[in-house]
């Protein structure tokens, strides 16, 4: 999914005043997440269903649909970032939102369009009608929102009824979604004893993760996760990082519910950093396909290794050196390393190579941490004293200390690197990685105990849990703790670089001598 700019958000679905459900819900995340909600209501009830007699009522027709000329009128319609449809009361609501749907993408072709089909909850296997709206009502979001949307979030009831056909498993909820021909997060899907899963469908992958079954779940939560999933997908998030940070924080909400022995949801719950662990698992995979983050470390290398097919849980490793982290059993078919790939022979500018140079602009008060890397001819030193002097003969500045207690390291990848390795091998810094994954540069150092801990709930949000991190693992002489944290992020970035949808600096790479790319993915 794209990064979709603007601020606002129109909603069609309820508004119960006395229950966190519906557009309520909606509106509190996304403004949370500093989108501005324009709600037009389809109901106005006094409280959930639920809970007995509502009060109130639909919102009728002709209202309904003079709101929406209103918003058409007042150009809502043409700088919206995003619409999102709920429950509706009647046919000609639905029809109304299509056609508002129509003219919001007229004037704007890049508005994103959710679709939470609310209209039953029910046994997905077709041997109960679940539904609580009338059926000409869900017959029309079917037939008309369905196939105007980006994004649809049923749940597993909801998808059988869209697609007529029964849902008994995730391989039945995959294949019904491709019938729809819209990408999909189907909630409630029957998956393992005492599980139910979130399946995501988007062209010819299917990705699912599976929760423990919870009792007595407040209501709202499909309200909750489709809002979620929203924010996430405005933000830039691919659908299966959506599907795991929507699952993430809805799981949070309901348990702080649960916890707190409230009626209505604990939204502030799914804004928390510490989030319970989830991960995604390629629906019909059948062995690990492996991507590795290498950060130097007094051992040599420290690795953490993540499954792109999400059958196995991420691993640390630690390695003696560059040739073993290539030659490990996993056989990581990408490999993000934070150290210099590619060494210019004379300067190209101050400061160093143009990717460092580039990197430290994006990093505001973190660039100091992007060291610029040695002239090639310094690689050859034996000491201090002959690196700063063959550095300085090549046309470069002085060497720091830091620099040269790490080139040793440096040299060791560029006897190992050649041009055919490019393919598995990619240069990373993790500072850049940490801010392209969190949306803004770190605010602490990250030896302080903020900057560790706003790094390990990054990490967390983007499916390494703490838990892997802390209590640190090894001998601190051996791998110290920052250590293992930049080989988390340069994990990721092998996740993003396996994906496509990794950020590369600059964005055609220059050469040295060699025929190495000089380049820093994040």
């Amino acid at each position: 999914m794209s990064l979709h700019t603007g601020g606002t958000v129109i909603l069609f679905t309820s508004l119960v005043a006395g229950s966190r459900v519906g557009g309520g819900v909606a509106a509190s995340v996304l403004a949370r997440r500093g989108r501005t909600p324009e709600h037009v209501p389809t109901v106005i009830f006094g409280r959930h269903p639920g809970h007995g007699a509502p009060g109130g009522g639909a919102v009728p027709d002709a209202v309904f649909e003079g709101a929406l000329d209103g918003l058409v009128a007042h150009g809502s319609h043409g700088g919206a970032a995003a619409i999102l449809t709920g429950y509706f009361a009647s046919p000609a609501q639905v029809e109304a939102a299509a056609s508002f749907v129509d003219a919001a993408r007229a004037a704007n072709p890049g508005v994103f369009v959710l679709v939470d089909p609310i209209c039953g909850d029910g046994t997905p296997d077709g041997s109960a009608d679940g539904l609580y709206v009338k059926a000409e009502t869900a017959a029309a979001v079917r037939s008309l929102l369905v196939p105007r949307a980006d994004l649809v979030t049923p749940n597993a009831y909801e998808l059988s009824f869209l697609t007529g056909r029964a849902i008994a498993g995730p391989q039945d909820a995959a294949e019904a979604v491709r019938s729809l021909a819209v990408p999909a997060l189907v909630t409630s899907v029957p998956g393992t004893p005492g599980a139910l899963g979130v399946l995501a469908v988007t062209g010819g992958e299917a990705w699912i993760t599976e929760t423990g079954r919870l009792e007595r779940v407040p209501h709202g939560t499909g309200d909750l996760f489709a809002a979620l999933a929203l924010a996430e997908a405005l933000d830039g998030a691919d659908l299966k990082a959506v599907t795991r940070i929507a699952t993430q924080r809805t799981r949070a909400a309901i348990r702080a519910t649960l916890e707190a022995g409230a009626r209505d949801l604990v939204l502030a719950a799914s804004e928390a950093d510490a989030l319970e662990p989830v991960s995604l698992r390629r629906l019909g995979a059948q062995r690990p396909a492996w991507v590795m983050g290498l950060d130097g470390c007094p051992a040599g290398w420290a690795g953490v290794l993540i499954d792109l097919n999400g059958i196995e849980p991420p691993r640390l490793v630690v390695h003696d050196s560059f040739r073993a982290a290539l030659a490990a059993g996993e056989r990581a078919h990408v490999i993000a390393v934070d150290m210099p790939i590619g060494f210019e022979d004379a300067p190209s500018g101050k400061g160093g190579r143009a990717c460092e140079r580039l990197a430290r602009m994006r990093l505001g008060p973190r660039r100091a941490s992007v060291f610029a890397s040695p002239l090639r001819p310094a690689l050859a030193a034996s000491s201090y004293e002959e690196a700063l002097a063959l550095n300085r003969a090549a046309g470069g500045p002085g060497l720091s200390r830091q620099t040269w207690n790490i080139m040793g390291r440096m040299a060791e990848i560029d006897a190992a690197m050649g041009p055919a390795l490019e393919g598995c091998v990619h240069e990373v810094h993790p500072e850049l990685v940490f801010a392209e994954l969190a949306g803004a540069p770190m605010a602490h150092a990250k030896r302080t105990r903020e900057g560790r801990a706003e790094r390990l709930a990054v990490l967390a949000v983007h499916g390494l849990p703490a838990g892997l991190f802390d209590p640190h693992p090894f001998r601190r002489k051996e791998v110290a703790p920052d250590d293992l944290l930049d080989a988390g992020a340069c994990a990721l970035s092998a996740v993003r670089i396996a994906e496509g949808r990794a950020l590369c600096l600059p964005e055609d790479p220059p050469r040295d001598a060699r025929g190495l790319r000089m380049a820093i993915f994040a």
